[in-house]
Parts: C-alpha cells; sequence; structure tokens
C-alpha cells in the first residue's frame, strides 16, 4: 500500500489537490458570507442560481471537455485546431445558455413571478458566459496535465472574488443576484487573461469545426445524459426543499451540505486529474491495469472519507454553529452525519465510473446514473416530506449506496479483465 499512497502524493495529484482546495475553499466562503451576512432565504436563492451553473458546467463537460479529453491523442485535424474547435463548440454553447436564462428571465418578469429568482435568472444570462470560458480553461489545463497552470487561474479567480464580495457585505450590498454577478466579473478578467497567454495553442480551422462537433456528440451525448442526471441528483434535495418546504429550509441544507463539502478539495482534487491519469494507463498498460488502479484508487478514497465521517461526527455540529449564526442552524448534527457517509459512499463508486468513460463505455455510466437520478426524486422526495431533511439526508445516503454498487458491477462486467486485442493500445470501445 505504501507505493501508491506515494504515487498518490506526487506530481499532478498534489497540485489538482491544491487547485481544487482553491475552488472549494472558495465556493464555501461565499456560502458562509452569504449566510452570515445575508439570511436563509438569500442563502437558498443563491444556491438554485449555483445549481443552474453547476447543469450548464456539467452538459460542457459532456459534450466538449470530457470528449476532448478522451480524443486528445486521436485528434480531429492538427492538435492545435482540434483545440481551437472545442474552445469554439464551449463559446458557441454559453451563447445559447446566456439567450435561454436571458428568455426564462424576461418570461418571469412578465409573470410577475419570485423577485429573487427574477433576479437570479438576469445574473446568470450575464455571468454564464464567463463562468463557462473559465471552466473550460481549467478542463483544458487538466486534460493537458497543465494541472500548474489551472491553479494559478483558479488561485486568481478565488482571491478577486473573495476580495469584491468582502467590500459589498462591507458597503451592505451582499445579495445572492450580486454575488453570481461578482463571480462573473471575475471569471471573465481571469479567462481571457488565460486566453492570452494559451494563445498558441489554438490554431483557427473552422472546417474542422463541424467534425469535431460530431466527433464529440458521439460520445458526449452519452456523458450529457449521465452528468445531467447526477446534478440533478446532487441538488435534487435543495431544489425539493424549495418547493415543499421553502427558501429557509433550503439555506439550512446548503448550510449542511457546506461541512461536508470540507472534503471537495480532496475529493474533486483527486477526479480532476483521474479521467487523464486512467485513459493513459489504459492506451499504455492495458485493462488489468485500468481495473487494478481504478480499485486501488477506490480503496484510497474510501479510507480517507472514512476518516473524514468520523471527524464530521466528533465535531460536525460545533462546525456549523461556529459558521453560521442564528438558531435556524442548530441541531441538524444527525443530517451532518448521513451526509458525511453518504459522501463516502459516492467517492467509492467514482473511480469505477471515470473508468467506465476513460474505457468509452459512457453509455454505461449514463444509464445507471439516469436510474439513480430517478430512485432520488422519489426517494428523497417522500422521505423529506415524512421526516424532514433528516429524511432527506438518509435518502441521499441510500441512493448513493446504490449507485455505487451499480457503478462497479458494471464496470466489472463490461470492462473484463482479459481485454480483447487491441484494446491495450486505447482502440475505442463501442459506447
Amino acid at each position: 500500500m505504501a507505493a501508491p499512497v506515494v504515487r498518490l502524493m506526487s506530481g499532478s495529484h498534489v497540485l489538482g489537490w491544491a487547485d481544487q482546495a482553491v475552488v472549494s475553499i472558495t465556493s464555501f466562503f461565499l456560502l458562509v458570507m452569504i449566510g452570515r451576512w445575508t439570511d436563509p432565504d438569500h442563502l437558498g436563492t443563491y444556491a438554485v442560481g449555483v445549481s443552474v451553473l453547476a447543469l450548464l458546467i456539467a452538459t460542457q463537460e459532456s459534450l466538449i471537455t470530457r470528449p476532448y479529453s478522451i480524443q486528445l491523442h486521436r485528434p480531429t485535424g492538427a492538435p492545435a485546431e482540434h483545440a481551437f474547435s472545442a474552445f469554439s463548440l464551449s463559446v458557441l454553447l454559453s451563447v445559447a445558455a446566456a439567450f435561454v436564462a436571458g428568455a426564462a428571465a424576461l418570461s418571469a418578469s412578465a409573470l410577475d413571478a419570485d423577485r429573487g429568482l427574477i433576479e437570479i435568472g438576469w445574473a446568470l444570462a450575464g455571468v454564464t458566459p464567463f463562468v463557462l470560458m473559465r471552466e473550460f480553461a481549467r478542463k483544458f489545463s487538466f486534460a493537458h496535465l497543465a494541472v500548474a497552470r489551472a491553479l494559478l487561474l483558479d488561485c486568481a479567480v478565488a482571491t478577486l472574488t473573495l476580495l469584491s464580495l468582502a467590500l459589498l457585505a462591507w458597503f451592505g450590498r451582499l445579495s445572492s443576484a450580486n454575488a453570481l454577478a461578482v463571480m462573473g466579473i471575475v471569471c471573465g478578467v481571469a479567462s481571457f487573461g488565460w486566453l492570452y497567454l494559451a494563445r498558441h495553442e489554438f490554431s483557427c480551422n473552422l472546417r474542422q469545426l463541424v467534425p469535431t462537433f460530431w466527433r464529440s456528440w458521439q460520445m458526449g451525448k452519452w456523458f450529457l445524459s449521465g452528468q445531467l442526471a447526477i446534478q440533478a441528483q446532487g441538488y435534487m434535495t435543495p431544489w425539493l426543499a424549495m418547493v415543499i418546504a421553502g427558501a429557509a429550509v433550503t439555506g439550512v441544507y446548503v448550510a449542511c451540505t457546506s461541512i461536508v463539502a470540507f472534503a471537495n478539495p480532496l475529493l474533486y482534487g483527486f477526479y480532476n486529474v483521474l479521467l487523464p491519469k486512467f485513459v493513459r494507463t489504459l492506451q499504455q498498460q492495458g485493462v488489468a491495469a485500468l481495473r487494478r488502479q481504478a480499485c486501488i484508487d477506490a480503496a484510497l478514497l474510501g479510507g480517507l472519507m472514512s476518516i473524514f465521517s468520523l471527524a464530521v461526527f466528533a465535531c460536525g455540529e460545533d462546525m456549523m454553529q461556529l459558521l453560521y449564526r442564528g438558531e435556524s442552524y442548530a441541531g441538524y448534527g444527525p443530517v451532518l452525519v448521513v451526509l458525511a457517509v453518504a459522501a463516502l459512499a459516492a467517492a467509492v463508486g467514482t473511480p469505477a465510473s471515470i473508468a467506465l468513460a476513460a474505457a468509452e463505455r459512457a453509455r454505461s455510466v449514463a444509464g445507471v446514473t439516469a436510474l439513480t437520478a430517478m430512485l432520488s426524486l422519489v426517494l428523497i422526495a417522500a422521505l423529506l416530506l415524512n421526516w424532514g431533511l433528516l429524511g432527506a439526508a438518509y435518502g441521499v445516503l441510500a441512493v448513493e449506496i446504490v449507485g455505487s454498487i451499480s457503478r462497479w458491477m458494471a464496470f466489472l462486467l463490461l470492462v473484463p479483465n482479459a481485454a480483447p486485442a487491441g484494446e491495450k493500445t486505447g482502440e475505442p470501445a463501442r459506447c
């Protein structure tokens, strides 16, 4: 076990963890600042806006950046032309998403909907292109294992965002819509700086745009269905809480998830480099090595998340009271523990899901994720109605356990240890 741990703590993984620490800490402090300096209603509304951005980021990752990462060594045209085509597709997606958000905000205004949601809609219309550009820059850097570049970008975004929100809070202007607006402005400034520095990695050839789109679509459509299901499952509880119990209860649930999100730098820093690492492992060493590496990664993540769950059991509620003021956030220790164990269950299953993607079994990933998302909708809604947030947390736990078991079963059955000839060299499997 010592050798895998040494490899885990070296090179790209360390930088990947550092980068994710910056991203997760920034997101966490944003939640805390809004929770402390506004009220649970603003926190709940902000969470809904962020969930929409998360869905858009998942769409971009599924259709553009993840296929780009997998096809990096088999590009359409020259590598720089392939990169330019991927970036162009990202721009087109962001423009379309901004237009839809603006139309939704306009329709909500005409229907005299809740003012907070209308403001969030207009904010999303303005910030979406810049948030998606920043995310493209991150994933592009990870695909090339240029993790230091992603870390530099995210440090700049984190510093500017936190300083700007602190100023808004100082002058009493902090709100959910203003927080999103600041996020978009900062992402835009940092992303254009990244684009200028990385301009030599792109070469314009519009004739490659359509072939790149169709090639990405053939793989990405399955990633998209799976990613949308993952995001829907992840945000199912706050959405249902908003509908069933209101914005204040949603804000409390978001505060609970922010405590569990202390593990995100570890988890997502690891995930960010897992796909390109698995792709290289499959191409250079074959399927047996991929299966072995996925099992090692799952065991390491399971051990680390078990320690984290014990820490939440010991001091999670105290941390909640320290960070969020008021009786509205008191008495949710059991919810925190159940959510931490759910995060453990999800972490153990993720290497299997990413390994399936690396083996180009995207349809299987999508199928498992769609089933767990449907289970999430039914189970969490029923438990939330009858037992409140604790019931919803148990629903999340049950869904994550079922999802992890299903992903490992799919991986072990569909990526057999005895691979056909040609698979060792990375010949694509059928999706």
